[in-house]
C-alpha cells in the first residue's frame, strides 16, 4: 500500500518510504538488484475502497481477493517518480545488492475483484505525491535510512550477487 502516513520509522515498510526518506535527508536512494524488478504499487485509498466493497457486497462472503494497482512498475520507475516529486531528479544508486527472500516480480491479479465493479482509481504519481507532501509536513527528525541499511546487512537480508567465473 502506498500513500500518506506510511511509517517513516519502520525498517522494512516499503520502497516508497525508503526512497522518499533518503531524498528527504539528502541521501541517494538505494535501488536493489538492477531496478527492473516489477511491483504493483496500490494506493491506500484504493485498498480502503476494496475493503468497503467486500464489507458491503454479499458476493464477497467467504471469498479471497487480490487488491492491486492494476499495473506493474519497475522499482526504478518508482524511485524516479519519488525523485521527481521531491524535485531531485537523477541522483539514484543501483546497488547491485539484493534482499534475501525478495521475489523478482510481484504484480497482483485483480480480475476477480474487477468483476465486482471495483477498479483502482489512483495513479502511482498520486501515491508518490501524497506521501512526499505528507512527509514534508511531518518534519521527520530522525534519519533511520542508514541504520536500516546496516541492520539489514547485519541480519543477512541484504547480500551481494556472487559472480560465477567459468574459466
Amino acid at each position: 500500500m502506498q500513500g500518506p502516513r506510511q511509517s517513516p520509522y519502520n525498517l522494512y515498510s516499503g520502497a516508497l518510504r525508503a526512497f522518499a526518506l533518503s531524498i528527504y535527508f539528502k541521501r541517494r536512494p538505494v535501488i536493489y538488484e538492477d531496478g527492473s524488478q516489477l511491483r504493483d504499487y496500490v494506493n491506500i485509498e484504493d485498498v480502503v475502497g476494496a475493503n468497503l466493497l467486500a464489507l458491503e457486497d454479499s458476493r464477497t462472503n467467504y471469498q479471497v481477493y487480490n487488491v492491486g494497482g492494476g499495473k506493474g512498475y519497475s522499482v526504478l520507475e518508482l524511485a524516479e517518480a519519488v525523485a521527481g516529486a521531491s524535485g531531485k531528479d537523477g541522483d539514484l544508486k543501483i546497488s547491485g545488492e539484493f534482499r534475501y527472500g525478495d521475489t523478482r516480480h510481484v504484480v497482483s491479479d485483480i480480475n476477480k475483484l474487477k468483476r465486482l465493479g471495483w477498479e483502482p482509481m489512483n495513479s502511482l504519481e498520486k501515491s508518490v505525491n501524497d506521501y512526499v507532501s505528507w512527509l514534508r509536513e511531518e518534519k521527520i527528525a530522525k534519519d533511520i535510512t542508514e541504520f536500516a541499511q546496516k541492520k539489514m546487512k547485519q541480519l543477512g537480508v541484504v547480500r551481494y550477487v556472487q559472480s560465477h567465473d567459468s574459466g
